[in-house]
């Protein structure tokens, strides 16, 4: 039987972590590792580990960003599985055992995602129209996440969202060169390509749903106000998270279109005639973040990758 590791990435959200681990310690398959990845200003952590009834590994870092944290993770443990969950997840008693169940089955799958559930405050899921399409990074650069609301049966994607995944050691590459200090928005789209580019299947199962309690975050990256720095930096990511003729071809529709989060000059334009002056606001960080991206690629400075295998 596969051994299995969970990483928990956490950064000053003690009651979050508190109710991470306690939901690892009930699995009905023990996890064969935890670790529990903090920064050195954050010592709550290691207390609130120490509380929680199960065996697990703390670990401090100086350096910022959930990648630092997520491959400092993974250097700690010796498992042929890696799971992550974010510390502001709850995930069910066989999420564990469903994880290794389906890649012990699955020989050429490399990494198994699932549904994360939103929990509005007042512990109520919220209400939004499920969908069939997540996970997919078009030919020109667009990319559809939606894995908080996918239905439908098992299936192919191009990516999976961290805070519900595990992943076959030998097929897991974390990025470098991604920008952000906090969450580093879009880093599973290089984590997806890496596993992709080397002939392992990635599923989505929307039956493998964890609860998402969207907790604060601390830094510039906010989920609903980023700064501009934030911005920028994760119409950055995008591009360099892509790479090769996707990031290339990200580019051109970046800067005529883009996305709510990184708006191009045509959306851009449009929530301005609508009074949309919040994304109109990312217009300018956007657009420097995607320029910066297209130097870098241009300049051979794309990601690389941390292999653990």
């Amino acid at each position: 039987m596969t051994s299995v590791a969970v990483v928990v990435p956490t950064f000053r959200r003690p009651d979050a972590l508190a109710a991470c681990l306690e939901a690892l310690r009930v699995q009905h398959r023990a996890p064969d590792e935890v670790v529990v990845v903090t920064r050195t200003d954050d010592p709550d952590a290691a207390v609130i580990a120490a509380a929680a009834g199960l065996l697990c590994t703390v670990l401090e870092l100086d350096e910022p960003g959930v990648l630092a944290a997520m491959v400092a993770g993974v250097r700690a443990t010796t498992a042929g599985v890696i799971c992550f969950t974010d510390d502001d997840a709850v995930v069910p008693a066989t999420w564990v055992a469903q994880i290794a169940a389906a890649l012990e089955e699955h020989p050429l799958v490399g990494g198994i995602g699932g549904r994360d559930v939103i929990i509005d405050a007042g512990g109520v899921p919220r209400t939004e129209p499920l969908t069939t399409d997540v996970g997919r990074v078009t030919w020109f650069g667009r990319h559809v996440g939606n894995h908080h609301i996918g239905t439908g049966e098992p299936r192919d994607v191009g990516f999976l969202k961290g805070v519900n995944s595990g992943y076959r050691r030998e097929a897991l590459g974390l990025p470098r060169g991604l920008r952000g200090t906090g969450a580093q928005a879009h880093f599973e789209i290089a984590v997806g390509r890496f596993a992709r580019s080397r002939g392992w299947r990635l599923v989505y199962d929307p039956a493998l749903a964890v609860e998402h309690h969207p907790a604060a975050r601390q830094g510039a990256d906010q989920r609903d106000e980023p700064t501009r720095r934030a911005v920028a930096d994760a119409a950055y990511n995008l591009v360099v998270a892509m790479g090769g003729v996707r990031g290339a071809c990200r580019f051109p529709y970046a800067i005529a279109l883009g996305d709510r989060g990184a708006p191009g000059l045509l959306r851009a334009a449009v929530a301005a005639a609508q009074g949309d002056h919040a994304t109109v606001a990312r217009l300018s960080p956007s657009l420097r973040g995607t320029t910066d991206a297209a130097a870098a690629l241009l300049g051979g400075r794309g990601v690389t990758y941390e292999t653990f295998a």
